[in-house]
This record gives structure tokens, sequence and C-alpha cells, in this order.
């Protein structure tokens, strides 16, 4: 029988738990509901499962349009990648800058990590959004003892969590290819991470199961007025949530026209005034902080052309940006970097 862990984890539909495990599959506690492993991975998305229930299969629907319209884009990216460093067998093949980050980050002892998320610096690795990571990291706190959960991405920041001193993280992502990247990492980290294919609209997880949730860049691919009240659920009362997102301010409008994405994303639609109303209704306390309005999309432009600003010297810029547009009315919400922090 499939050695799978399955606490917390429930139908993502019908939110009955799951307790019957096979080689094959998992199934609900009546087995009345079965959904299918792949690769040793529950694939806890509705329209997978083997049920007679009256059910919703069509892929199209709005909680799983976008998810299976990126999955053949982002199930190639991530095979590939597991494969490379499986094949490896070392950090060497790590491709990312925040994944090199993590085995900075495991290098150093139990007691440095353990004092996330201070000095927050230490902690920060993205060179244009620093100062929206460490408004994250500061919002969730530290995490010693806490469960963690990360909703898609390949896993980076549960593993940072982890390492941080977190009892329990796991990566959520209807993605098969960032799950297996994210299983890769936490076995040369020598940490134990889970890992479940499921949509941030329909999470498969328990009522107020998580201490903390953390998206990275991938609220704005899901549908925020279904998604937003699932996260609100799975957090213990008091449960952080933070996220980095893309704003669709004029300069991302302008940017993008004139220098293309930041990266080769053919799903990217950035968060407005309108998908964001459904996470300040879903949260008792809710906080949307923006960042960059006159430096950020210079510095991607400067990236791309190979100057890149040390982590300290980027977030210093964005400071002084922020500070400047603060005497502005309206300059800093034209900032196109958020950080959406909660409390539930």
């Amino acid at each position: 029988m499939a050695d799978i862990n399955i606490q917390g984890l429930v139908c993502p539909v019908t939110k009955q738990p799951i307790t019957v495990v096979s080689d094959e599959a998992v199934c609900t506690s009546d087995k009345s509901v079965a959904y299918p492993l792949r690769i040793g991975l529950p694939v806890l998305l509705g329209p997978e499962a083997d049920t007679n229930r009256p059910w919703v299969r069509d892929i199209k629907a709005p909680q799983y349009a976008e998810a299976y319209a990126e999955m053949e884009f982002y199930n190639s990216v991530g095979r590939k990648r597991a494969e490379q460093i499986r094949a490896d067998g070392s950090a060497k093949a790590v491709d990312s800058i925040s994944m090199k980050h993590l085995f900075k980050i495991a290098g150093l002892d139990a007691e440095q990590r353990h004092k996330f998320p201070e000095p927050a610096i230490l902690w920060a690795c993205d060179n244009i959004d620093a100062a929206s990571e460490i408004d994250c990291y500061r919002h969730i706190g530290s995490v010693l003892g806490k469960r963690v959960v990360q909703v898609g991405g390949s896993g980076t920041v549960a593993l940072l969590l982890l390492l941080a001193g977190a009892a329990e993280a796991m990566l959520i992502t209807p993605m098969i290819g960032e799950a297996l990247v994210a299983s890769e990492i936490a076995r040369l980290l020598n940490v134990s991470l889970r890992c479940i294919i499921g949509i941030g609209e329909e999470l498969p997880l328990a009522d107020q199961y998580a201490d903390v949730c953390f998206v990275g860049g991938c609220v704005h691919h899901m549908r925020t007025d279904i998604a937003m009240p699932e996260i609100a659920r799975i957090l213990k009362p008091g449960g952080k949530f933070a996220a980095i997102e893309p704003w669709k301010a004029p300069g991302y409008t302008i940017g993008t026209a004139i220098f293309g994405k930041r990266e080769a994303n053919p799903f990217c639609s950035p968060i407005t005034e309108q998908r964001v109303k459904p996470f300040f209704a879903s949260f008792k306390s809710a906080d949307c902080i923006h960042h960059g309005s006159f430096t950020r999309y210079p510095s991607i432009v400067a990236q791309k052309a190979g100057l890149m600003l040390s982590v300290p010297k980027a977030e210093w810029v964005t400071r002084i940006d922020d500070a400047i547009c603060d005497c502005i009315p309206f300059a800093r919400k034209m900032g196109s970097a958020i950080a959406l922090l909660a409390t539930k």
C-alpha cells in the first residue's frame, strides 16, 4: 500500500476526510470518492475524481479553467527541471536564485535559522521585489512549531519556513512538474515537504488546519472570489496569510508593452482593484502594500541587461522610492509590486 501522509487532507469538493489509501488512489472515508496517485502524488483536483455523485467535470468551469489551461506549459518546464536536478544529484543543478538561497540558509546553524524573520535581509532573495518579500516574512513572524502551506509555485518558501523551524510544511499546486521540483529540492536539503496536487479555489485541507499560508506570484492566476475564502477557511483563528503579486499599475502596462514581461509566462494577468476585493472581504484584517512606483521597471530592464543589484541595495532603492511616493498623492498606489498581508 502506498505510503502517503493523509493527515488533514479532505476531498476538495465535499470536504470529507481522506482516510483510505491504495497503491493507485486515495479515497474519502466512505469510499464514495477516489482520487488518483500519480508518481506518488495525490491528485486532489475535482475533475480527476472517480465518483458516482453529481459532479462538475468541466475543466473550463471557473474554479478549474486557468489551472488546466496552464498545465501543459508548467508541467513541461517543471519535469525538465526536476530531471536535471535528480540527474545531477547536487545543488549545482539548481538554476533559480530562490532555490540557491535555500542552500545558503540551510548552511546556517539551527539557532540562526530559528530567529526567522530577523534579520530580514538575510531571508530575502528577490533582487526586484525584496521589499514585498520582507513585508511578507515579517507579517508571518516566527514559524517555530507551526504548520505552513504554500499554494502554487515550486515550494521554495515552504522549504524556507521548514528550515526556519516550521513543524510541517506543505506545497499545494495543480502542477505535477512544480511538485516534482519541490520534492527534489527537499530531498537535497534532507527535509520532509508534503506535496499535494490541488488548486487554491478548492483546497484539499480541513478547516483551520494551517497556521500560515503563503502564495508567491500565484494569486493572480486564481479566481480570487473563490480562492480567498478557501484560504481563509484552512487557516486557524489568528492565522497569517501573505502573498507577493504583480499589480496592474500604469507602470506595469507601459513597462510590459515596451520591455516585455519579467519572465516568459503566457498566463500572467496582474491583480486589479476588482480582483483584490475578495481578499479584503475574506479576512478579519487585511492590507495591500504597494512598492516600486518609479524604480521597479527600470530595475527589471537593468536586470535583463545583466545589471543586477544585491538584495540589500535593491531593497534600499525600493524603500527610497516608497518614501518619495509617500509624499506625492496617489503615487504609492502606482507601485506594480504588492504584498498582500492578512490575519484571520
